[in-house]
């Protein structure tokens, strides 16, 4: 280790001496945190290198057939499966036993722009949580790097064997978290996992450790919609495009749908071979009677930003008498959506609700008969899965995930254009015996649908990355 890097070391250890205190984790289930790390597999971990490497990442990592099939189309189906060590390999098993005793451990290193606790972490964020707790539990452990928010813990420990690290803003992150990164902040890493949420971190060009990106779905479109076509196709190329293309060609990728993986070769130059799919999984909640709504009641779930086109909804509704609208969620759209819905007269027929706990949002998808968006750009749609949970169909545009979260005519509808999603929810709504139907077969595939599966598919990515050992860089001799 150098000089520079020891000083990092020691420096940001006295911060999370300062600053770190045990905390269960907010907006997400606390008692899930809690289950998991309890039951988690923890090896004494010893403070030399040396030591370490006698139980670090073997030398040979194979997929079998049962975890190619894990990935792509017929992960729609089935029950969740890991990754158990046999040998020198890691092949289909259980779970929970996953690093849970004789299999090697690795401490990974996540660099992301936002963590679930921030505000605007959305399906990225819960995304990141919901596969790294669990690589904690199977025995691994993760040190995360994200963005600051007002109020936030700047050093955090969610549980033994991961801690978060907070630092820098939207913009800032960046550098922050590479300089932090190059002064030893998590120089111990075997492997870095970079999200990629339309900035990239640049991981290759200086993070000195294997890479494995994840990217939810390219950000094009969402630059678009909230810059404008010009600035926002500028500001795509600068921040994501060139730069996948330029630097990222030899890092595997992950992805959470065909629709985005398809984007990333097509739009980024990713090449095919390096994307791995890992469908979403969903919280399995317990069994609660069905609270339907006497009146008809539509509900949309999930950020207030202007790709959401949530205008669109409103049109919708103003053709629709005598129904109304939930929307829960938060965003920097919520002063414009007020007046959108002032201005439409639907005041009386339409609920903001703001940011909701996972109680009241059980119960909005309860009583909801339709579960509603006119996305213009989605990865998967956690809210889809979620809504389909409690048995209530979904209506969409057939955008990137969504085209794969909702299978059309068989859990929900597909709309081709804006006129025809008003046309599909009054076909639901009016239709009891159609919308029940594709209600009970949304929550029957739900169900198939389980973050074990997901984070056991995203971890053997990591695993064959962390096997390849350090890049091997070629340096001028010096004089």
């Amino acid at each position: 280790m150098t000089a520079a890097a020891s000083v990092g070391r020691r420096r940001q250890g006295a911060r999370a001496r300062r600053h770190t205190r045990r905390c269960p984790v907010s907006p997400l289930a606390a008692a899930e945190v809690n289950a998991l790390c309890t039951r988690a597999a923890y090896r004494p971990w010893s403070s030399t290198r040396s030591s370490r490497r006698a139980t670090r990442v073997p030398t040979r990592v194979e997929t079998s057939a049962e975890t190619a099939a894990a990935t792509g189309d017929q992960l729609a189906a089935g029950t969740g499966a890991a990754l158990v060590h046999s040998g020198h390999d890691w092949q289909i098993g259980d779970p929970g036993v996953l690093g849970g005793g004789a299999g090697p451990s690795l401490e990974i290193l996540v660099l992301a722009d936002r963590d679930w606790t921030h505000p605007q972490g959305g399906g990225t964020g819960a995304n990141v949580y919901s596969n790294i707790i669990r690589w904690v539990q199977w025995g691994h452990r993760v040190t995360l790097v994200a963005g600051a928010y007002p109020g936030c813990m700047r050093v955090e420990e969610i549980c033994p064997g991961l801690t978060v690290h907070r630092m820098g803003g939207r913009g800032t992150v960046f550098p922050r978290a590479a300089w932090a990164v190059m002064r030893g902040l998590g120089s111990d890493a075997d492997v870095v996992f970079e999200v990629i949420n339309g900035i990239v971190f640049l991981g290759p060009l200086w993070v000195r450790k294997p890479i494995v990106a994840l990217v939810n779905h390219p950000h094009r479109e969402l630059f678009v919609g909230e810059f404008g076509a010009r600035l926002g196709r500028f500001l795509a190329a600068v921040l994501e495009e060139l730069p996948l293309r330029l630097f990222y060609r030899r890092v595997p990728f992950l992805t959470i749908s065909g629709s985005a993986r398809d984007e990333l070769v097509s739009i980024d130059g990713v090449p095919a071979a390096n994307i791995t799919i890992a469908y979403c999984g969903i919280d399995q909640p317990a069994p609660q009677p069905e609270e339907r709504s006497p009146e008809p009641t539509l509900l949309y779930v999930g950020r207030l930003k202007a790709y959401k086109r949530i205008e669109l909804l409103l049109d919708v509704l103003t053709e629709l008498p005598g129904v109304t609208l939930d929307i829960a969620g938060q965003g920097d759209h919520g002063e414009t959506l007020e007046d959108e819905i002032s201005n439409r007269g639907l005041s009386s027929r339409v609920r903001v609700h703001g940011f909701i706990d996972e109680e009241m949002k059980a119960r909005l998808y309860r009583q909801a008969w339709v579960h509603v968006t006119a996305s213009a750009s989605e990865g998967w749609s956690l809210t889809v899965m979620e809504a389909a949970l409690w048995g209530t169909p979904s209506v969409a545009l057939p955008v990137g995930g969504l085209r794969e979260s909702i299978v059309d005519g068989q859990t929900g509808l597909l709309a081709s254009s804006p006129s025809e999603l008003g046309q599909c929810i009054e076909r639901l709504i009016g239709d009891a015996e159609l919308r029940n139907r594709l209600g009970r077969a949304a929550a029957e595939r739900a169900r198939t649908f389980t973050w074990d599966r997901t984070a056991a598919t995203m971890l053997n990515v990591v695993l064959r990355r962390a096997a390849e050992g350090r890049p091997r860089r070629r340096r001028a001799a010096r004089a």
